[in-house]
Order: structure tokens, then C-alpha cells, then sequence
């Protein structure tokens, strides 16, 4: 069997980051049926050799083919091999590992590069469905469509309630985000209503959603809103433009005397470590000096593995190295479960340094395990190879990582808007040095009525479309 190796490496030529980059053609390779079997077998393989959980695999060396022939694609023999691992519950460790056969991960991680509406939704209660994010530069945001408008009408249908679309198992609404055009009738927060037509198209990610400094008694507290770690760095070690504007982001904050920050993760689902390593570098104190960031736990034969088949990749601990003068003393993380893998690195690893207080839904994803890209007859494999510890060693976080405070997304408030719940307790604590007590604020109403709402597990659904993932190129 000849296989075509990619470590490290892109599927795509690398495009400058001008305003007519567009998402190259995306097309499923046809594999034929010979094909499809030599993927199968080298899903195990591969998988085997990079597992994390290795020792809990099965043993088919024996007779690669003849195991992996009772299934009809590599697909499905992966998601044979996610259910041997389990924790102490009996539960599957492994929801992660996956097969790109579009390349969609280095399109949007390393390069930056969608093709989509450029605009999602969540319900703010069990009957209302609500603009929950717009992509800058998407077709959404072209048309002028903003966080906090209320979707009224999606492709004719205007029956949009939870228990309403539950019944097909959100496969209406799933279909029309995925369709090559949208039709929709939005409210505004000012009662103005409109309708229009979204045509898919190709569009620059731009990670920062919203920037703010406000001024809580004599102290400044600076905001960012981050979408998604696009990677900081391209496949030829240069610096791609998310790392000039991080960059320039922090410089603002800095210059503004900054001393706590708001990092607005609640949709986050990760993507490059090396960018979770560099804004971890930005944003730890001056105190950290050069200490211990993180290390990676693999399995023990992965080194030799991989240079068996002429690729390395760095497992050494990292350490932090601050590029910067800004010295915050505390973090305020605004999480949701949608808030995953390099977004719960970032945390993980400023945490043992710096004051952090995770405000939010409930908990975040927990996925505290990544993966690096093996490219075979033109298909990406990504089988979770590596799990990664703080400098307290705390790393076992598959549950999520639980919330100091308790405060649901309020969807009727765009990003950096001061009166916008998750931000407005922060807020608090930054002029109080306490979270505000339940009951006692605007903040409450809220609260009783999204304690008996159904929303919870759709909303996680709906968040969890996309990216997740922590990934080394």
C-alpha cells in the first residue's frame, strides 16, 4: 500500500489574506472501492499508532483486512475504535476523532477560510429563536444582519418553536443553515421587521467579534469577543494576519492601562494550539516569567511511530515566553457548552498564574485532548493523539469545567454590550470584587425564567456545530 503522508503540512497552498481570498473548491474525493479498503485498513493502522488511548484498542495486526472488511467506510471503522476507551462511568472518552474528506480543517484553522451564511442561531427561550453570531465579512454581515434579531421566519416556515422543531430532530433547521441559499424574516430590537435572501459564499474568518474597554470605578477592564483560533503562524512558520491582529489588540489594552480583562469565549470551539500558546503568552501576568504553560501526555510508542514514517512532532512541555508588557490581575472567561478544547487550553493554562473566573452556562465542553492532521489517498485523519496538563497538572476536565457564576447567554444584546448579562456580572465583580447575589439584580427575571426551559440540551446542539478541536499543524 502506498500512502501520501502530510504531517504539518497543508492540503492547500497557503492564500494571502487579502479581501478576495475566497474558500478554495471543497469537492469529496472519489475514493473507489479498492480505495475505500485501503483507507479502512489505514484508519486502524494509523489510529493505532497515534492513539492516545492505545493500550484500549484492539489487536487486528493479525489480520488488518479481514477486520476492518465488516465495515462499510473508514468512517464507520473509526467510530468503532472511539468506543473502546472508557472512564470509570463506562462512558466513551473518545467523541473527537474524526475523518475530514473535504479538507474543511486546514481551510478554516490554518488559512482562516469559510464558506457559509456566515450566521448562526439559538433559542433565548423555549418559543424564541435569535441571531446568536454574525461572521464579519460573511454574506450575513454584508446584509446587514446583526447578534440580537430575532429570526421570525426561516424558508417559509414560521412555526420556529423549540418543541416545533424538536420534533424532526432540528434536521429542518440544520438543512436550511447548510443549503446553498436562506430566506428569513428577522425582527430587530427595535420592533422593525425584514426580510432577505442569504446565498452562501466564500469569506475571510475574522476571530475578533468585538472589542470594548470600560472604566468600573477607577479601573479599566478591557473586552474582547474570539470566535476561533485560527492559527497564529501559516505551514511555513510566518505569521499570519490573527497574530498581527492580536497584536494590535492587546497594544490597545495595554496603552489603556488595562488591569483585568474580559475574554468573550462562549462560542469558541478551538482550533490551533499554537495560537492558544500565544494569546495564553499575551494574556499571563508579568509574574509567570518562564514558567511551566503546559505538558502533553501520548501514548508511549508515538515518538518511534512517527519517525518510522520520516515525520516528528513536538511533544516537549511548553513553557511560556511573554512578548508583552501588559500585566492583568484577573481574567473573566464568558463560557458556554459550546466553549471548547483550545478555548478550555487557554483557560487551563493561565489558570495556576492569574485570578480566573469562569462566567457562564453550566460548564464548558471538556475536551482536554487534541489531535495532528495524517493525510492518506488525499482524506485527513484525526485520531486524538495527545491530552494536555497545566502546570498544577490538571488536565482530566472530559466533563467540562464548571462556572463560578451561573449566567445564560442573553441574546437580545450584542457582543461588548455592557448591559449584556454574562458581561454585566463581570462587570460587577470587577467594581465589587463578589459576584452579585442570585435574586438581587435585573439579572434575575432571567434566571427563573430559564430555569424551567427546555432550551439547554438544543442550545448545546446548536453550539456544538462546527470546529471543535484542539490541532497542531
Amino acid at each position: 500500500m502506498s500512502f501520501r503522508i502530510l504531517i504539518g503540512m497543508l492540503t492547500f497552498s497557503v492564500l494571502s489574506c487579502t479581501e478576495d481570498t475566497v474558500m478554495p473548491e471543497l469537492e469529496r474525493p472519489e475514493l473507489a472501492d479498492t480505495d475505500e479498503d485501503l483507507l479502512k485498513d489505514s484508519v486502524y493502522v494509523y489510529t493505532y499508532g497515534f492513539y492516545l488511548w492505545q493500550e484500549d484498542l484492539p489487536d487486528w495486526f493479525a489480520d488488518v483486512r479481514g477486520n476492518t472488511r465488516r465495515f462499510n467506510s473508514a468512517d464507520a471503522v473509526l467510530a468503532s475504535l472511539k468506543t473502546y476507551a472508557r472512564d470509570a462511568d463506562g462512558e466513551a472518552l473518545d467523541r473527537f476523532s474524526f475523518i475530514d474528506r473535504w479538507g474543511t480543517v486546514n481551510a478554516e484553522i490554518q488559512q482562516g477560510l469559510a464558506g457559509s451564511f456566515g450566521l448562526e442561531f439559538r433559542y433565548n427561550n423555549d418559543t424564541d429563536l435569535y441571531v446568536k453570531k454574525v461572521d464579519v465579512g460573511s454574506p450575513a454581515d454584508r446584509a446587514g444582519v446583526k447578534r440580537g434579531w430575532q429570526v421570525l421566519r426561516i424558508n417559509g416556515r414560521t412555526d420556529l418553536s423549540l418543541a416545533s422543531l424538536e420534533a424532526d430532530n432540528l434536521d429542518f433547521l440544520f438543512t436550511a443553515l447548510d443549503g446553498g441559499s436562506i430566506d428569513l424574516s428577522l425582527k430587530k430590537p427595535d420592533g422593525d421587521e425584514i426580510s432577505l435572501r442569504l446565498t452562501r459564499s466564500d469569506y475571510q474568518l475574522q476571530p475578533i467579534l468585538a472589542r470594548r474597554i470600560y472604566t468600573v470605578g477607577n479601573k479599566k477592564v478591557g473586552y474582547f469577543a474570539f470566535d476561533i483560533f485560527i492559527s497564529t503562524l501559516n505551514d511555513r512558520g510566518n505569521p499570519t494576519y490573527v497574530k498581527s491582529q492580536l497584536d494590535q489588540l492587546i497594544t490597545q489594552f495595554e496603552e489603556a492601562g488595562v488591569e483585568e480583562m474580559i475574554v468573550d469565549l462562549r462560542y469558541n470551539g478551538g482550533g490551533a494550539v499554537v495560537t492558544a500558546e500565544y494569546l495564553s503568552n499575551l494574556l499571563a501576568p508579568s509574574s509567570v516569567a518562564n514558567g511551566l504553560m503546559y505538558t502533553n501526555k501520548v501514548n508511549s510508542g508515538l515518538e518511534n511511530f512517527l519517525r518510522s514514517h520520516g515525520a516528528r512532532i513536538d511533544f516537549s512541555a511548553v513553557h511560556f515566553q511573554k512578548p508583552n508588557v501588559l500585566d492583568l490581575k484577573r481574567i473573566y472567561f464568558l463560557v458556554t457548552e459550546g466553549t471548547a478544547s483550545a478555548s478550555e487550553l487557554l483557560i487551563n493554562n493561565l489558570t495556576p498564574y492569574i485570578d480566573v473566573k469562569l462566567i457562564g452556562e453550566h460548564r464548558t465542553y471538556g475536551k482536554p485532548v487534541g489531535f495532528f492532521n495524517w493525510n492518506i489517498l488525499g482524506v485527513d485523519l484525526y485520531a486524538v493523539s495527545f491530552q494536555t496538563f497545566n502546570a498544577v497538572g490538571q488536565g482530566d476536565y472530559f466533563t467540562g469545567m464548571a462556572v463560578d457564576k451561573l449566567v445564560y447567554d442573553d441574546l437580545t444584546k450584542d457582543f461588548g454590550d455592557a448591559e449584556e448579562e454574562m458581561i454585566a456580572e463581570a462587570l460587577h465583580y470587577a467594581g465589587n470584587g463578589r459576584f452579585s447575589p442570585d435574586g438581587a439584580d435585573l439579572r434575575a427575571s432571567t434566571m427563573a425564567s430559564r430555569t424551567g426551559s427546555n432550551t439547554r440540551p438544543v442550545n448545546t446542539a446548536l453550539d456544538r456545530r462546527g470546529i471543535k478541536g484542539m490541532y497542531r499543524f
